[in-house]
């Protein structure tokens, strides 16, 4: 859709625009709202407008927002919707400013556009020394995306903005066409009203002509204390449907004349296809079409359970170059070398690239001159992780007359689109992302993999479109893993009884590098540092109250699909500090709860949140015991994504050996909880995640095949074995932090302490097991 000329085109906006009623009219014009670069992407946005429903006599403002005649305001999300409800959030910020009728907003997904870029998760994303280069990089590109816990952070400024500009243009039309000051004006639930007169009307009269003015100067977003949305919890607009089954998701897509591909990859986790062998000599007669991809093969037909099944009757031969035998005993053990500062005879992986994060004093000439009485070491490791998302990959293809079609739950839409154009021949012009509801992401989702598949089979089918379906198998034995990961740390404790020294080193992959080779191998050639090795650890908030710190890592290329899980780096990391933290807590004799007090004493943001959980969860208030078994209490904070999290886990150990959770208590500071509710729902699921992780997940390899294949062997935490929840809310008034992933850090090493206090076990790998 064309951008309206702003030359004056009728009486109205004539007299509008020559009134310069934008400056004197009465509209609060502010010098900034968060920065001109996000007013600018506002201005920006009228180059750019959403396509409206003639039918329906929309009309769009701006790339975020369109309004109807009867007052129904469609808010453009750019964020895909996981189940973390990013919908009815981001539609709060448009509806705030306006003072719009919650029942009359409705969100949609956008559509693919630069305008829609998230700026916060690339820069969020950088290590300190590349944050400048990438906030250019990532307003060049403009890559629509949805992970880092950035969603409502990216938005936060835009779509407030964009609104806002929208509520002053109706209040101009409105003021011009009663002849009174615009700023005697009011909004409430979609209704301009001016009291002296006695006249109102709702805004949707006035948002044609509104339309078409030009973008005002910056407008300043309402005070916290005129928010009558925000800070409270409204109906989630997704729940309906998902509750009645109306809500789309990718594996829902049907279409006229739609093929079903089955999908099946080579045994190991990295090599070549090299050959494809029917047992019957060649395929079933209902198998239409063969497409043979790098290291994967898929069969076309119209049913995909027929496909499914054909796929039973063919081997592939797996091998090339590429193909490096790995096992978990044989990876754990080359961690463990290289930790103990080994880079030589290593095969089959290459010599770790060592860097050091983040350095103070001097920790290892402290610790080697600390009395050994004095010192304390531990090492912890972690498994790879598979993100078990409950709904299958999936992706629908269709390439016909010169266009590309592509419905597929994604975290990357702009990348989707950027493949399908490639893999077609054709511009992102004619390219269109179609993304449903997502049936989990935890970063499953970012992987292109299966998209990549569709587009192939799309190509064979005749213009056909073909939906490709992964069987759970493939999903588990071929995801894009969270890496297993290995630590040793080291602490020296001072004259007067407290933290000294303290070390951290830690070996792994880059996730980022992982993930860009997969994405496109020519991009992944040099090794920037990767900052999500070593988050959470690097910057742990003690490291400000220990004179000699120092966290280093020690990357190592592994021959496995790796990828983002929720929380990425800090998944691990928290596990490893807080763990640690216990630790030296119980080797100095001191309350693992008032020890974390005292080196926080310089944060104390960070002090209030772990004041607040233990104070929720009665901390110095002993758990009842139980019959047969023992109870136990643990804590730990971390602070991921920009918001800060406390948790409290009860449990008991029953027989010695069984682990029963009880109970977790939250304390979390995101700034301010825009939507306390899902704030909560958000902590919780991602503590289930966590614990999940925790207590049952774990892939192995033997000989670079992957040994578990479905959730009977890659189990997930049910709902009986769900602990009860409990979630305080500290609105520091601090920056907008993030949610989706924030609660799943901490409650994986507050586990582990728990289950210490109750058998006095240490357990120091994932997933925890008494034996």
């Amino acid at each position: 859709m064309k951008t309206p000329s702003t030359n004056p085109k009728s009486s109205l906006r004539r007299r509008i625009l020559i009134g310069s009623a934008w400056v004197g009219g009465g509209l609060a014009v502010a010098a900034s709202i968060g920065g001109t670069l996000a007013w600018r992407r506002v201005a920006n946005a009228q180059k750019y407008m959403l396509p409206v429903d003639n039918a329906k006599g929309e009309s769009a403002f701006n790339a975020w927002l369109k309004i109807a005649p009867d007052s129904t305001v469609t808010v453009a999300v750019p964020r895909q919707d996981m189940g973390q409800g990013i919908y009815t959030m981001l539609a709060m910020l448009v509806a705030e400013e306006l003072d719009a009728d919650w029942s009359k907003v409705k969100p949609e997904q956008a559509p693919v556009n630069p305008i829609y870029g998230n700026l916060t998760m690339l820069v969020d994303g950088a290590p300190p020394a590349m944050k400048s280069m990438m906030g250019v990089i990532s307003k060049v590109l403009g890559v629509q995306a949805t992970g880092g816990s950035t969603s409502t952070r990216d938005a936060w400024v835009p779509m407030r903005a964009a609104a806002a500009s929208a509520r002053a243009m109706l209040l101009m039309v409105a003021a011009t066409k009663w002849s009174v000051p615009v700023g005697e004006l009011t909004i409430a639930k979609s209704i301009i009203t001016h009291a002296k007169s006695g006249k109102s009307a709702p805004f949707g009269e006035f948002a044609k002509e509104a339309a078409m003015l030009p973008v005002p100067p910056v407008i300043t977003p309402k005070p916290q204390s005129e928010w009558k949305l925000l800070g409270t919890s409204p109906k989630r607009t997704d729940v309906p449907d998902k509750s009645t089954g109306k809500a789309q998701f990718g594996i829902d897509v049907r279409l006229d004349g739609m093929l079903y591909a089955a999908v099946k990859h080579i045994d190991l986790v990295q090599g070549e296809l090299q050959a494809v062998r029917w047992k019957k000599g060649a395929a079933p007669k209902n198998v239409m079409h063969e497409v043979r991809g790098p290291d994967w093969f898929a069969v076309i037909g119209k049913s995909y359970w027929e496909m499914q099944q054909a796929l039973q009757d063919v081997e592939l031969v797996a091998g090339g170059a590429n193909a490096v035998m790995l096992s978990s005993p044989q990876l754990s053990n080359l961690y463990e070398r290289i930790l103990n500062g080994e880079d030589e005879g290593l095969k089959p992986l290459a010599k770790p690239l060592r860097r050091t994060f983040e350095s103070k004093g001097n920790a290892l000439r402290t610790i080697a001159a600390t009395d050994l009485k004095q010192r304390i070491e531990a090492s912890y490791s972690v498994p790879f992780l598979a993100h078990a998302t409950m709904e299958p990959m999936n992706c629908t293809a269709q390439i016909a007359g010169g266009k590309v079609d592509v419905w597929v739950g994604n975290q990357a839409p702009t990348i989707v689109s950027w493949l399908a154009a490639s893999a077609a021949g054709v511009s992102s012009d004619d390219v269109k992302v179609h993304t449903p509801y997502l049936g989990g992401g935890f970063g499953r989702r970012a992987d292109m993999e299966v998209v990549r598949q569709a587009l192939a089979c799309a190509k064979v089918t005749g213009g056909k479109p073909v939906q490709v379906i992964w069987s759970r198998e493939e999903d588990v034995k071929h995801d894009a893993y969270r890496p297993a990961v290995a630590c040793k740390m080291s602490a020296a404790f001072d004259e007067a009884g407290g933290l000294g020294a303290w070390y951290h080193r830690i070996a792994g992959p880059s996730v980022t590098k992982a993930y860009v080779k997969r994405l496109n191998p020519m991009l992944a050639g040099d090794d920037p540092p990767d900052k999500t090795n070593c988050e959470g650890a690097a910057d742990a908030p003690y490291r400000l109250a220990i004179a000699n710190f120092q966290c280093d890592h020690a990357q190592v290329d592994l021959p496995v699909p790796m990828g983002y899980w929720r929380s990425v780096g800090h998944s691990f990391n928290a596990f490893f500090v807080e763990s640690f933290v216990d630790e030296i807590a119980h080797a100095l004799k001191k309350d693992p709860y008032l020890f974390r007090l005292e080196l926080l004493k310089d944060v104390p943001r960070f002090a209030k949140v772990l004041d607040a959980a233990a104070s929720a969860a009665k901390w110095n208030t002993p758990l009842a015991p139980i019959a047969g078994g023992k109870v136990g209490r643990g804590i730990a904070i971390a602070e991921s994504f920009k918001s800060i999290v406390a948790q409290v886990v009860d449990v008991e150990v029953i027989g010695g050996k069984q682990i029963k959770l009880r109970r977790v208590v939250s304390a979390v500071d995101c700034g301010f909880a825009l939507d306390p509710e899902n704030v909560k729902a958000q902590i919780a699921s991602a503590a289930i995640y966590g614990l999940t992780a925790a207590l049952k997940g774990k892939i192995t390899l033997k000989e670079s095949q992957v040994e578990q294949s479905n959730f009977n062997d890659y189990g997930l935490l049910s709902l009986a074995e769900a602990p009860e929840f409990g979630t305080v809310i500290v609105n520091s008034g601090e920056a907008l932090g993030g949610i989706g992933e924030v609660g799943l850090p901490p409650v994986i090493p507050a586990l582990a302490n728990a289950i210490f206090s109750a058998s006095g076990k240490r357990l120091r790998e994932m997933p925890f097991v008494l034996v």
